[in-house]
This record gives structure tokens, sequence and C-alpha cells, in this order.
């Protein structure tokens, strides 16, 4: 019996990696670098792979409620701009680099795919901030917008749209949002490449330190309501996720989606041929990444109109 072709990269995604790490702008290693170098390599991967950005009618950036003070965030207006929900964005970006700089092409792309106002929070990142400061923010700043939702024009529900470790704060946020009496304002949550399984024997160097970075003294006995994978799920709402079968996270999401199913939560999940970790920021470049953000705004769009209970 002949073996299964492995998967290989999507070529323009690989001839721009290729493009990048000549230019001296690759993605950093923050397991061979120090801190302050790792962010600021990270910062010029983010600032190469924002050079094509998508046009937007209108950004402006806002001062939200975080856990512990104010926090920075920054709104997107598409040109067409529905009214019965808006979109919060958490980015990925290992809880440790990025900012509100680092995905705004993926937001201005969220905004003009879903036709909807966006909303990326900067939360505070690890190692000088552990759990639940992450989750605390992202829960403060949802609540937060939501009470002064008339104000900014903004409706009164919101989708939760998170990458990577992102991805996993808005599964904890949500868990804490349901409890606190928000439950009718949050339709679905759309999880990219999630970071959802924890701390566990056999994981790459790079996703260890991050783990380690983020929960912290509480690395070697994590709380489960630091991982989503073991985190109640109950009065489950609507969930999309999407993963590149090249992605080392990729088990993370397919475990995640046989845990809804068991419990009847519904939900998609959408294995993308060619698509690495991260690969949202390269839809200006690949049509093949774009086609997921579209394929979760159709999602976002059947739930939010009711069309999917």
């Amino acid at each position: 019996m002949t073996a299964a072709p492995l998967p290989s990269l999507d070529p323009l995604i690989a001839a721009e990696q290729a493009r990048l790490k000549a230019a001296g702008c690759a993605q950093a290693d923050p397991t061979v670098l120090p801190l302050a170098e790792a962010r600021a390599q990270q910062d010029r991967y983010f600032a190469a792979i924002n050079a094509r950005l998508p046009p937007i009618a209108n950004t402006r950036d806002l001062t939200v409620a975080g856990a512990q003070g104010d926090m920075r965030a920054r709104l997107y207006r598409p040109a067409i701009c529905r009214d019965d929900a808006f979109v919060v964005f958490v980015r990925g970006a290992g809880w440790w680099a990025g900012g509100l700089d680092s995905h705004e092409a993926v937001c201005r792309g969220i905004a003009n795919a879903t036709s909807r106002s966006v909303v990326a929070l900067d939360y505070r990142r690890s190692p000088e901030h552990v759990f639940p400061a992450q989750r605390d923010d992202v829960v403060a700043g949802v609540a937060w917008l939501l009470d002064h939702a008339a104000g900014l024009d903004l409706p009164a529900r919101v989708v939760l749209w998170g990458e990577s470790a992102g991805a996993s704060l808005c599964v904890l946020g949500w868990r804490r949002l349901t409890d606190a009496g928000w439950s009718a304002a949050l339709p679905c949550l759309i999880l990219f490449y999630g970071n959802l399984g924890g701390p566990r024997k056999n994981l790459r160097p790079q996703s260890k330190w991050v783990w380690e970075q983020y929960l912290g003294p509480a690395w070697g006995n994590p709380p489960a309501s630091a991982i989503p994978a073991k985190t109640e799920i109950r009065d489950c709402l609507p969930i999309w996720l999407g993963v590149g079968d090249i992605d080392p996270l990729i088990e993370d999401s397919r475990l995640f989606a046989k845990q809804l199913a068991s419990i009847g939560c519904p939900h998609e999940l959408t294995v993308y041929p060619g698509m690495p970790h991260g690969f949202s920021a390269y839809s200006e470049i690949s049509p093949d990444a774009a086609v997921a953000t579209h394929d979760a705004s159709a999602f976002l769009n059947q739930i939010v109109s009711g069309a999917l209970d």
C-alpha cells in the first residue's frame, strides 16, 4: 500500500516566508533569543506581513476597561456595516508578543468579510503578566464594550473571534462572560488554529516555553480554568474551528471538536490544505488562506441571522 503524501505548505506562503527570512523578518523563536530581542524580531515580522493592508472605511483607537486598569483597543468599521452584532478580535502570538498593530491586516479583513465592526483588544502579555490576566482582560474589555455599545454605535451582541492563544482566551472568556449573565449577547465563537490543549508531554520546545510563560508558577499544576480542553463546556453556543493541515497544533482543534460533539454542541471544523499555523496573516498573499476568513464569516452570518441555533 502506497503511503499518503505528506501535506505540503501552500507555495505562495512558502515563497513569502522565504522572502521574509531573506529580509531578516522571519518569525522569532523566543527559546533561543532573549525576550526583548524576540519581541523586536517578531515586531519586524508583523510589520512585514502587514505591508499589504486591505482598505477599510474607518479605524479608531479606543481606551476600554481591562481587568486592572485601562486597556488599548482599536475599532474597525467596514464601508458596509451590519448592525446585528460586532466582532471582538483576540490575537494569538503566544500570549507574549503582538499588540494592536500586529494583526492590522487580519482585523481589516475580518471587518470587510463579515460586514461588521471589529474591535481588537490589546490584552496584557506574558511573562510579565501570567494567567488569568489575559483572560480577565478579555472578559473586562468585552463587558465594557457591551455596556458602552450604544455610545460607540455598536450592536448589543458580540462574536468572539480568536487565533491560537487568542482562541484559547475566547473560550475561557466566553465561559466567564456567560457565568456573569452575558450569554444572550454572545451568539457564537470563531476559533482559528486554537492553542486549546494545555501543557502536556511531547510538546515542541517553543510550545512548552509559551505555556510556561503564560502559566507562571502554575505551570506544574495548571488549573482547569486555564485550559479550554479541560474547561466545563455547558450551555454551549455554536463554535466554528479552522486549522491548517500542517499546523503542529492541529490535534488541539480536532480533539476540541470531538469534545464538543460528545456533548451535542453545534460546531463546524474545517481543515485547510497547505495552511500553516497563523495562516490568516497571509490572506492578502494566498487566496487559499483568505478562504477560511470567508468560511468563518459565512458561519457567523448563519448564526447571527438565526439560520442556525
